[in-house]
């Protein structure tokens, strides 16, 4: 996530479980969507 979305690795620690996973899926999601359009 800290990758995909340019953030600091101490953002992600800051971060509950919750939005962890939720932020996990919006990253899993852009991915897909940059490989599919190339």
């Amino acid at each position: 996530m800290a990758v995909v979305f340019h953030w600091p690795p101490s953002e992600l620690w800051e971060l509950e479980l919750s939005d962890l996973m939720i932020w996990h899926k919006k990253a899993k999601e852009r991915t897909a969507q940059e490989y599919n359009n190339d």
